[in-house]
């Protein structure tokens, strides 16, 4: 009995075998078994992925090493290199150089701390947190000046010294007094303080009581004592104060030493911004507390006696079980993720205060420590399984978070396997590129307005370790880390996801740590020491070649060629899941035999593939009567080819790419034979 299925999307992406029989759900429609070295799109097409481009071989390959970016504005972001207690800078690909070398700078972190290694970055400052040592800021001063120091903790303001008082006129009275230096608005430690003995009372009409003192200060705050506490009478911007009997205000007290951080167990493993406040978290000794700095402040973690609005504030997460702090970030209000739950951290009207800090516990999720992702306006985190991944939004209408399971649908990518890492690639496809425990890498489409969550899988030979992504032009970069075993030896490489944009197939890039090159007809390609014993394959102006061995660090053609790229060879194959037929008088299709005799494929921009039933022969799509060596232009519409008709279990349908060509699959409607069971 003859039938079809128009399968219009992939928005779905791959489906795990728990969920092959819920052809009621509305995902199963737009779904696969397996998508292999492929991406789905936001509007629904899935494409191969473009190959990775080999950058460089970090410098010590027996240790770990971490990608860090570090983003200024699109012309100048960089990718850092950290290593062991080394780093080295990445732009547009290419190490940056500094007098005909690798340009390098000391950092304070061996390879095995790296990984525990949190940060955030202001301007041209990073901060970065480690559980085992005092927070550090690095800065970047010029392209090839970049330091790390301990941050301030405490104003580094120089207090006012010589301070005396002498009264008007003689009386019974004992005034004391102390004055606090003010520079670029930052109040410093006040001065030692110092008394005057049998003063007129200032409340007598004429009394007063001259206070003066040596500094540099552009400004100073003074301050007299009222029962034991100094409360504010005024500044200047001279060196002495004329006190007239001015009321003290004994909510406004000098800054006293922050008075943190002062051990090893002491040192927080965790920062973020939030309202112009640096905030660091969870130490060994007080896994469940935040330390903000003062509003504007990043380097002064002071507060008074009597707190202010902009005072330091300290903070315990509160709960019924230990909150260790896992991870940070900021949007509407201050998400602080812990192994037991989520929670915000705002103030009274939105504005965090120290006096009235409010915090709520809207979720019990738990997080591990991978760093949260912000997609657009929507928090992404690892739950404290490590193997499912759920999104956060504040929502209106519920005045509150909520966010949706963004795994349930592929959890078998992460049976056994916990989530090692991962990044955003905003621009041009919207996707998060994820790493395991494992190596293994896996894309996340994401587009929530569309309700469009999508996972699939790739091999690029080799185990991720690290990766991360920052905008080069109107594009992100996705560079990655890669342990590969060349030549029997294990190698760790920079490699670069090259940009997908294809308008001619000669500029097709669809190896994997490769090289590529554009000049003069050459025969002989060489560079490829990387690769050195490797079988490899190339695209030569278009022209497929594959079995090249690798020797002495390149590989002759057949023939010259102008355009080549050549790298490590991969398949990208899509599965169709088995179409969920009606049938008239029989009921369903499922369990009865298929025949596919011809399949109908929506393509864009796309040559050379292959395809069939998963379990017969595949037939490769001839798009014009020349063979793939001619220039021939990319084939966009709709495709009609017949495949061996073969009887299989479910008509299910694989679509194959072995070729370094794009392919894109916009839709694919393949003709049913369906004959009776039994």
């Amino acid at each position: 009995m003859p039938s079809s299925r128009f399968q219009p999307s992939f928005a779905a992406g791959v489906l795990g075998p728990g969920l092959h029989g819920r052809v009621d759900l509305a995902k199963y429609d737009v779904g696969l078994r397996k998508g292999k070295n492929v991406f789905v799109h936001a509007h629904g097409g899935i494409s191969n992925r473009a190959g990775t481009e080999f950058v460089t071989e970090v410098p010590d390959s027996s240790k770990l090493h971490r990608l860090i970016p570090f983003k200024r504005d699109e012309d100048e972001n960089l990718i850092m290199l950290m290593g062991d207690q080394t780093a080295r800078l990445i732009y547009r690909g290419a190490v940056v150089q500094d007098g005909g070398s690798d340009y390098a700078f000391v950092t304070p972190f061996s390879s095995v701390q790296l990984q525990a290694v949190d940060y955030v970055q202001s301007v041209d400052v990073m901060f970065m947190a480690h559980p085992d040592m005092f927070p550090k800021r690095m800065e970047r001063t010029g392209a090839t000046t970049w330091t790390f120091a301990d941050i301030a903790i405490d104003p580094n303001i120089a207090a006012p010294t010589g301070l005396n008082v002498a009264q008007n006129n003689s009386g019974s009275e004992t005034y004391t007094y102390k004055v606090s230096p003010v520079v670029d608005g930052v109040e410093g430690f006040p001065s030692a303080e110092a008394s005057v003995v049998g003063a007129q009372d200032l409340d007598v009409s004429g009394a007063f009581n001259l206070v003066t003192w040596s500094g540099t200060a552009e400004e100073y705050n003074v301050y007299r004592e009222v029962n034991g506490v100094f409360g504010y009478i005024g500044f200047t911007t001279d060196q002495s104060f004329r006190d007239d009997n001015f009321a003290p205000d004994l909510t406004t007290t000098p800054v006293e030493a922050a008075g943190i951080f002062t051990g090893p167990d002491e040192y927080p493993g965790k920062v973020s911004l939030y309202q112009q406040r640096l905030v660091f978290g969870g130490s060994k000794l007080q896994p469940e507390t935040l330390w903000m700095s003062r509003i504007g402040d990043f380097a002064n973690f002071t507060r008074s006696r009597i707190l202010r609005d902009d005072d330091r504030i300290e903070l315990d997460l509160t709960g019924d079980e230990v909150n260790f702090i896992r991870g940070m970030l900021q949007l509407r209000e201050l998400l602080v993720f812990s192994s037991s739950g989520e929670f915000s951290i705002t103030g009274p009207n939105g504005a965090l205060i120290a006096s009235n800090p409010i915090q709520t516990k809207f979720a019990y999720s738990g997080s591990r420590e991978v760093k949260p992702l912000v997609v657009e306006d929507t928090a992404l985190f690892v739950d404290r399984t490590g193997r499912s991944v759920r999104d956060l939004r504040y929502a209106f209408e519920q005045d509150g978070y909520s966010g949706n399971d963004l795994t349930i649908f592929a959890s078998h990518f992460f049976e056994g396997r916990q989530i090692a890492g991962w990044a955003f690639v905003k621009n041009p496809y919207s996707i998060v590129w994820a790493y395991l425990d494992n190596g293994k890498l896996l894309s996340f489409t994401y587009k929530r307005e569309h309700q469009v969550w999508a996972w699939t899988e790739h091999d690029v030979g080799g185990e991720v370790e690290s990766l991360a992504s920052v905008s080069e032009g109107t594009d992100d970069a996705l560079y990655l880390i890669v342990r590969r075993e060349i030549n029997g030896q294990t190698k760790r490489y920079v490699e670069r996801l090259h940009e997908r944009l294809v308008l001619d197939s000669h500029d097709a890039f669809f190896v994997d740590c490769g090289l590529k090159y554009s000049g003069a007809p050459l025969q002989t390609v060489s560079g490829l020491g990387h690769l050195e014993g490797k079988t490899v394959s190339a695209l030569a102006d278009g022209f497929e070649v594959t079995g090249l061995v690798v020797t002495g660090g390149q590989v002759t053609l057949p023939r010259a060629a102008s355009k080549i790229s050549v790298g490590l060879p991969y398949v990208s194959e899509i599965e169709t899941l088995p179409p969920a037929i009606q049938l008239r008088d029989l009921g369903d299709a499922r369990g009865r035999p298929h025949k596919i005799p011809s399949v109908y494929i929506q393509l864009e921009k796309t040559r050379g593939i292959k395809v069939g039933p998963v379990s017969g022969t595949l037939s490769k799509v001839i798009q014009t009567p020349k063979d793939l060596s001619q220039r021939e232009g990319l084939f966009t519409g709709l495709i009609r080819q017949t495949v061996p008709p073969k009887w299989s279990a479910d008509g299910t349908i694989r679509i194959v790419q072995e070729y370094p060509l794009p392919m894109t699959i916009l839709g694919v409607n393949p003709e049913i034979s369906i004959g009776r069971s039994g």
